[in-house]
């Protein structure tokens, strides 16, 4: 004997095959919520992970970066052989292939000197931003423009947390990881309230 649920199921795809709307809105739903909740549980086990241990975290992250290095450098060297054999050039692309193996086998090797390496070119780039932004709240001081004083503040915090950072540069990475973490925190929660919004569509269509 079907029971109260299996009848309300029933009459929802009876409705959702006569109503245009509610068939499109149940193919959204059929075909997002599974890719919704998986993205949910992926970015949330990612953030959580980079919140309890950065560092594991940045030394896988080092080791792929290393792979993925290799293999384009063994692509680029062959394909510059390819096209020196053929057409007499292609030597650049081999140096610069055999350049992206030799990092990528530093980056495999020494995970830890690679982490840092990239926290510094980091701190040097934030550093020139910062730089740019105390200019540019000089000239607004200078002018007496907009809220100069708050602007020449922050700016001179920026200045002062790059160079720190440029001392510093276990903690530039540590606070990189933090940063991305709470991305992935908040990506993860932007697909969970979608895949409740989503199902709050569908059932006020199939209703």
């Amino acid at each position: 004997m079907p029971t109260k649920q299996s009848k309300n199921g029933a009459s929802r795809s009876r409705r959702a095959k006569t109503n245009p709307m509610a068939a499109a809105v149940q193919r959204l739903y059929d075909k997002s919520a599974p890719l919704l909740i998986c993205e949910a549980l992926l970015f949330g086990a990612a953030a959580v992970l980079m919140f309890f241990r950065p560092m594991a975290i940045l030394t896988v992250i080092t080791y792929v970066i290393g792979i993925a290095l290799v293999l384009f450098g063994l692509y680029r060297t062959i394909s510059g052989f390819v096209v020196s054999h053929n057409i007499g050039g292609g030597w650049l692309d081999v140096i610069f292939g055999l350049l992206n193996i030799v990092l990528g086998v530093l980056f495999c090797i020494y995970p830890v000197g690679s982490i840092v390496s990239l926290a510094y070119i980091f701190v040097i780039l934030f550093l020139f931003k910062a730089l740019r932004a105390l200019v540019f709240a000089v000239n607004m001081a200078r002018a007496r423009f907009g809220h100069y004083v708050f602007n020449l503040i922050m700016a001179i915090l920026l200045v002062v947390v790059a160079v720190a950072l440029f001392f510093f540069p276990v903690a530039t990475v540590v606070a990189l990881m933090y940063y991305l973490g709470v991305i992935l925190l908040l990506y993860a929660i932007s697909d969970i309230y979608m895949f409740f919004e989503l199902r709050r569509l569908k059932h006020s269509t199939l209703n």
